[in-house]
C-alpha cells in the first residue's frame, strides 16, 4: 500500500481530532507563549491575540486545557509543562507532549524547530529527532518508525489520551513498531513520513476548524 493510500485509513480520525480545534481559536498565540517554558496566565494570551480575557478562558474550558493552582495554563492540547511521554526542547525550554503525532505538529504551532526525545516502549531505547516546521530534518536511528491510530468520535471524547496519544509512538525500527500495534486492534505501524504527512494533514485540519 503506498503511503498517500495508507494516510487514507487515518484521515477520518484526524479530522474528529481536528473538530475539537473549532473553539481553539483564541488560543493560538499561547502555543508560542507556552513555549517559553512557564505557566502562562491568560491575559497574556488574550493581548497577544487582541480579544478579551472572557473569549480566551472560554476556549480554555472548551478544550479542557490543564491549569495550575493561580489558573495560568500550564497545558495547551497537549503541549506541556508537565513531564510526559515525549520530551521537546523548543528554544532552549524544555516541555512535553504525551503523543507523537502532535510532536510534528508543534513545531508548525510555534513556528521553530523542535528536538523531539521519545523512548521506544519495547526496546527501551531513545529515539532523538529534530523536527522543523517542515517535518523531520534527522533522526538518530535511520530506521526509526512510528505507530498511528484510528479511532471512533466516541472513543475520541471519552479519552483522547488513551484512544489516540498514547498509541501513537516513535520506535527504533519498524519491527518494533509493528511489534507493538500487533496487540492493539487501533494501532498500525507506519514510517517516519507518513506520521509527518498525517502531522501535516492534521495542522491543516486544524485551520480549517479554527477558520471554520
Amino acid at each position: 500500500m503506498q503511503t498517500a493510500e495508507r494516510l487514507q485509513l487515518f484521515q477520518p480520525t484526524i479530522e474528529l481530532l481536528a473538530v475539537r480545534w473549532g473553539s481553539a481559536g483564541p488560543l493560538l498565540p499561547g502555543f508560542a507563549l507556552l513555549a517559553l517554558g512557564k505557566p502562562l496566565p491568560l491575559e497574556e494570551i488574550a493581548k497577544a491575540n487582541g480579544t478579551e480575557v472572557d473569549r480566551v478562558e472560554r476556549a480554555v474550558s472548551v478544550a479542557r486545557c490543564e491549569r495550575d493552582a493561580q489558573g495560568r495554563l500550564i497545558d495547551l492540547y497537549g503541549m506541556t509543562l508537565a513531564p510526559s511521554l515525549h520530551r521537546l526542547e523548543i528554544r532552549d525550554k524544555i516541555l512535553f507532549s504525551c503523543c507523537a503525532l502532535w510532536t510534528h505538529v508543534i513545531p508548525k504551532l510555534v513556528n521553530a524547530t523542535v528536538q523531539v526525545e521519545s523512548v521506544d516502549p519495547l526496546r527501551r531505547e531513545l529515539v532523538r529527532l529534530s523536527v522543523s516546521p517542515a517535518g523531520v530534518e534527522s533522526v538518530d536511528h535511520p530506521g526509526a518508525a512510528a505507530t498511528l491510530a484510528v479511532a471512533t468520535r466516541e472513543a475520541i471524547d471519552d479519552d483522547v489520551c488513551r484512544a489516540f496519544c498514547c498509541q501513537v509512538r516513535h520506535f527504533v525500527s519498524r519491527e518494533s513498531a509493528e511489534e507493538f500495534a500487533a496487540g492493539r486492534p487501533t494501532c498500525h505501524a507506519v514510517e517516519l513520513s507518513e506520521l509527518e504527512g498525517a502531522a501535516e494533514q492534521l495542522h491543516q485540519a486544524i485551520w480549517s476548524a479554527v477558520e471554520g
